[in-house]
């Protein structure tokens, strides 16, 4: 009795310590994953063309857009990857582009999306507006939209080395892109 009494006195007493480390290794883990150090003040500039970096030494190869993917199996993904899987491809120490497939009957070629980094996880993108009003139709209000979309910001981040997560700051909203296996 006394062994389970000194045992809850110790649980109660050294549970928030147990709590704070394991706080302070969630916090931990969170900076070296972003920032790459445990160290204060790891100088954004360095930091920022470390991240620049890493991005485009693993980018290049085939994605899907994880948010509109059917991976209810291996299979499917398998299958929607060689349907929709969109090219990656490096240009420069600098940018890349996005190569996507346009997967309709009158689509007659590939819509090009060129990236340029700007800073930290920020690329200015641009798409090919000719090419998307070849491929999508370039009457009203088609035209209008794919105008008004043709250039804008998003934040980049690996979040493994096979899903990629862009913010759109235009949109507002999270793509989740996943890397296809080799063909």
């Amino acid at each position: 009795m006394l062994r389970l009494f000194a045992t809850l006195c110790a649980l109660i007493l050294f549970s928030p310590l147990a709590r704070a480390s394991a706080l302070y290794d969630e916090l931990l883990m969170a900076k070296i994953k972003l920032l790459g150090t445990q160290r204060p003040d790891p100088g954004m500039g360095l930091w920022a063309k470390q991240t620049n970096e890493r991005l485009l030494s693993t980018i290049e190869g085939k994605w899907i857009d994880l948010g509109y993917s059917d991976l209810i199996d291996e299979d499917s993904m398998n299958n929607y990857c060689s349907k929709y899987g969109s090219y990656f491809k490096k240009l420069t120490y600098y940018s890349f582009e996005i190569v996507n497939q346009a997967n309709f009957p009158r689509a007659k070629q590939a819509i090009h999306k060129e990236y340029t980094f700007k800073t930290g996880m920020s690329y200015n993108y641009q798409w090919n507006i000719e090419q998307q009003m070849a491929v999508i139709g370039d009457s009203e209000p088609t035209s209008t939209q794919i105008l008004r979309n043709a250039s804008g910001t998003s934040a980049l981040m690996m979040m493994t080395p096979n899903t990629l997560l862009e913010i759109d700051f235009g949109f507002g909203m999270p793509f989740l892109w996943g890397r296809c296996p080799a063909d």
